[in-house]
């Protein structure tokens, strides 16, 4: 069907499409990925200055931004820079943190260095090495059995990424009873028979995390509201080593930036649209839990958009549809409308992401995912990110509000 059989489309939400600037997307994609930021982790200054920043941003366009608080149980971050040395006939040196091996979210409280023989049968004193890792129960269970036995602790295989670094972990199931400390298979092979001094000083601590939400007023009173949200934490940097945390999410974050103060400044449109940057979400997508039982529980029923990591287009954009509302016919539409409109292909895709806490109260929600170069690794930065995927997202989110707030 078309625009002009479903009524006449609102001239200004059109100018918005067509006027995103890339330039300024990744302007603001830059300011939120300085080694001041500390990669966005909550409960560090550096996220809290990511905060501070979108307010600033939201405002300078005339909106008026609320923080919606919320508490965290246990954030993982490291004390100090992690050490591991290993002394054999195949393996003897220092370790590289991060290309080599990393703390392990599973990991006890390390409190001083550990040093024990590495052994595939791990006795009394000795490190334990796991190349095949159980999952779940069965990882605490071995856990619970190899601390029973004396062993000092369990050296696990992660292998590297393509970026050469061990992707890094910020949560996971609860901690076992002894350190865990992840190895690139190859050394951790090569460590048997020697022993090993390892000190990762891993802490879990509480903090508090922020949703940034702000809302634009539509012209017909009781249309329900367009929901637009992308998460602005990130992974947090390594003592010693920044992680930008450029394509996952200050894409996302930057996209959803430009298109607030782009619809703004191009007039009401008929539908409300809220602006929600949500927070949290790399350790369990919890910002957005919090703000979808918050709405739930008021009784909204938004549309939500959820844009995850538009830092590389591979020529198709990914849609995930949430599994609790089988026909959400008019979100559809108009991401259908808008691609085809848009000469932007478009597939049923995995967007893991803050739409599945919005899908599971029973909004419509679609997660929308372009991609990034590089996955909870210190390359992804924004010299790696595709300004053009951050235009294609921006027109994307855009056109698909215009053709939602369309009249029925």
């Amino acid at each position: 069907m078309t625009d002009t059989a479903q009524g006449q489309e609102p001239a200004p939400a059109q100018q918005a499409t067509d006027a995103f600037d890339t330039r300024r997307a990744m302007a603001t994609l830059r300011a939120l990925c300085t080694p001041d930021m500390q990669g966005r982790a909550p409960g560090t200054a550096g996220h809290d200055l990511a905060t501070r920043f979108l307010v600033a941003e939201l405002t300078s366009y005339g909106l008026v931004p609320e923080l919606h608080s919320f508490p965290i149980r246990d954030v993982m971050r490291l004390e100090a820079q992690p050490i591991l040395r290993a002394e054999g006939p195949r393996l003897d040196r220092e370790l590289v943190h991060r290309a080599e091996f990393a703390e392990h979210p599973r990991s006890a409280p390390m409190t001083r260095p550990i040093t024990g023989t590495v052994s595939e049968s791990a006795g009394a004193g000795e490190w334990a090495t796991l190349l095949s890792v159980p999952q779940g129960d069965a990882f605490a269970e071995l856990a619970g059995a190899l601390q029973a036995r004396g062993a000092v602790g369990i050296l696990t295989a992660q292998n590297a990424d393509a970026s050469g670094f061990l992707t890094k972990r910020v949560q996971g199931p609860p901690p076992v009873g002894i350190p865990v400390v992840a190895v690139r298979p190859d050394l951790l092979a090569a460590a048997v028979g020697g022993r090993v001094t390892a000190h990762v000083p891993l802490v879990r601590e509480a903090a508090t995390g922020t949703n940034v939400v702000a809302g634009l007023p539509g012209t017909d009173p009781a249309a329900d509201p367009i929901l637009l949200c992308a998460h602005y934490d990130g992974v947090g940097s390594d003592p010693e080593r920044h992680f930008p945390c450029a394509g996952d999410n200050a894409s996302g974050t930057a996209v959803l930036c430009e298109v607030a103060r782009l619809l703004t400044s191009s007039g009401p449109l008929r539908r409300p649209v809220v602006f929600a940057f949500v927070d949290a979400e790399e350790i369990g997508t919890l910002g957005s839990s919090h703000h979808a039982r918050s709405l739930h529980e008021a009784g909204s029923e938004p549309d939500v958009l959820n844009l995850d990591m538009a830092g590389k287009f591979n020529g198709r954009v990914a849609i995930e549809l949430g599994p609790r509302d089988p026909q959400p016919q008019r979100l559809i539409a108009a991401l259908d409308g808008a691609g085809r409109g848009l000469g932007l292909p478009l597939y049923a895709g995995t967007v893991s992401s803050d739409n599945r806490r919005y899908a599971s109260v029973g909004f419509p929600a679609a997660g929308i995912g372009l991609g990034a170069a590089h996955y909870h690794s210190p390359l992804d930065s924004p010299e790696r990110i595709d300004p053009d995927a951050l235009h294609k997202a921006g027109r994307l989110v855009l056109e698909t509000v215009r053709r939602l707030a369309l009249p029925n």
